[in-house]
């Protein structure tokens, strides 16, 4: 460096030193040194790293951003030589994870473009192992039209995974846009032998092939029922490719055939519940699903996809409304079911039954449950400035629930955030969810445990905060009333005494 003082190549080599030494600190304000001299990419993806490292997560998303723009991620392949594995599966999992907020928010050919790059990053942390990413970068290669890169990823799958159900349906309705239908046939009958379920669930995914797949599936399903009449897995699947094509009395008189008019099987019964669904019977075919959910849940979003999406609203409510009964007489392990069903086959609008749901939860004592229920809830808020008072009271109480749980969880931390930030969002909604959760009296002492917590870091402005919001709830507490004299003594004198 004081060789070549303008140079990159030494500051970049010492910032890599640095980090593998741990001085994470020095390394980073070295980085920052080196300012906009080009080439820019190896210094962004050090940067970027380096910020993941310390957990500041929006500056590593705008300096990945930035690493993006100037179309240089391939200097990731000789950063990754020198970083730690822990960093390296922080790199993979951020990466994966923008992809899909990405495809989240749309299927539009820049935003498969930006997904791609995000995927194939997080592809190269993994060192070539990431089969997640994998398959969503192999699924946006052929939504991109470019099919044989997409066998390409998905056959990378299947060589160390031969058995990859998404996989072996990915490259086969790829084979398929190609014309190639033997190798479609080929990989979509392994699919089949190792899980039907998913295999027509994805048929029926591809809708401008499903008609051609269903036919093919139909002649496979048939073919196997006559090579193996007495497992009941091929009579399933047949039943299964009956009800996709809409032929609600032909799998129905198959299904009594095989199994008897009421079968006993759960997984049987539930197809009687697909039938239902389509004959209007929703409430019989909801306790159908929710009697399935107790044996085995994988498939329950299988048989919702062969249910018109009208219906599978009319089903959710139903089920919602069979919660309300069954826990109205403290059958709470029952209406979890059935909520589960309602919030599986309500799609977009399942709120209302996560938030029915948590409180089932709670009452079952299950509250890290409760607390991921209400997670993907308030995730769904907007933001403070532009929500409406009823809006932010619906918020506040969405946020005393799961402060409520976590506290219970012994995640006291976290259920303080939850409680200042609902204070702020609407306090006469906030001091009604405190009252009917752990109460002024109780909240305001784990406030005060938690501001001498941060007390003894120095962190006097969330001290301060906490001390408030203690004080709020119990105007009477001489503990925090003593602390918040002393913070505030703290906080007006010239320096602060380590």
């Amino acid at each position: 460096m004081e060789l070549q003082p303008g140079g990159v190549g030494p500051h970049i080599l010492a910032a890599d030193a640095l980090y593998q030494l741990g001085r994470v600190e020095e390394a980073y304000r070295l980085l920052l040194s080196i300012g906009t001299i080009n080439p820019r990419g190896p210094t962004l993806a050090r940067l970027a790293l380096l910020q993941l490292h310390r957990g500041f997560l929006y500056d590593t998303n705008q300096l990945l951003k930035k690493l993006i723009l100037c179309s240089d991620t391939s200097c990731l392949h000789s950063l990754l030589g020198v970083v730690q594995p822990k960093d390296r599966a922080l790199l993979q999992g951020h990466c994966h994870s923008a992809a899909k907020r990405i495809l989240d928010g749309s299927r539009e050919e820049a935003a498969l473009r930006e997904a791609v790059i995000y995927l194939s990053m997080a592809i190269m942390a993994s060192g070539g192992e990431a089969t997640e990413s994998l398959l969503e970068r192999g699924r946006c290669y052929a939504l991109l039209g470019q099919r044989k890169t997409a066998i390409f990823d998905f056959s990378a799958i299947l060589k160390k995974h031969p058995k990859h159900v998404q996989a072996l349906c990915g490259r086969g309705f790829t084979y398929l846009m190609l014309d190639q239908e033997k190798e479609c046939i080929h990989d979509i009958l392994e699919a089949l032998q190792v899980n039907a379920d998913s295999v027509v669930t994805d048929i029926l995914s591809v809708k401008e092939k499903a008609g051609k797949l269903l036919k093919e599936a139909f002649i496979i399903a048939g073919a196997l029922m006559r090579t193996d009449s007495r497992d009941p897995r091929w009579h399933l699947l047949y039943v299964d490719i009956l009800l996709a094509k809409g032929d609600i009395k032909a799998a129905g008189t198959h299904l009594c055939h095989i199994f008897g008019q009421e079968p006993r099987d759960a997984v049987a019964q539930a197809r009687m519940g697909v039938m239902e669904t389509w004959q209007q019977n929703y409430h019989r075919a909801a306790l159908r699903f929710s009697n399935l959910l107790k044996k085995d849940s994988s498939c329950l979003p299988f048989l919702l996809a062969l249910i018109p999406f009208n219906q599978q609203k009319c089903l959710a409510k139903a089920a919602a409304q069979e919660a309300s009964s069954v826990s109205s007489e403290g059958r709470w392990d029952q209406a979890v079911t059935l909520l589960t069903v309602a919030i599986q086959a309500a799609g977009n609008h399942k709120l209302l039954y996560l938030r029915q749901r948590a409180a089932c939860l709670a009452q079952l004592s299950l509250h890290e449950q409760a607390a991921a229920d209400l997670d993907k809830v308030i995730q769904k808020h907007g933001d403070m400035e532009s929500s409406s008072l009823e809006d932010r009271e619906l918020w506040a109480d969405d946020l005393c629930r799961r402060g409520s749980s976590l506290l219970l969880c012994s995640r006291e931390e976290a259920a303080l955030d939850d409680f200042i930030q609902a204070l702020e969002l609407h306090r006469d909604q906030a001091i009604q969810g405190i009252a009917a959760g752990p109460g002024r009296r109780r909240l305001a002492e784990c406030f005060l445990q938690g501001a001498l917590q941060h007390y003894g870091e120095q962190q006097l402005s969330k001290v301060w905060t906490m001390i408030e919001c203690g004080l709020f709830l119990d105007g009477k507490n001489t503990e925090l009333r003593r602390l918040r004299a002393k913070v505030k003594r703290e906080m007006a004198s010239p320096c602060i005494v380590n």
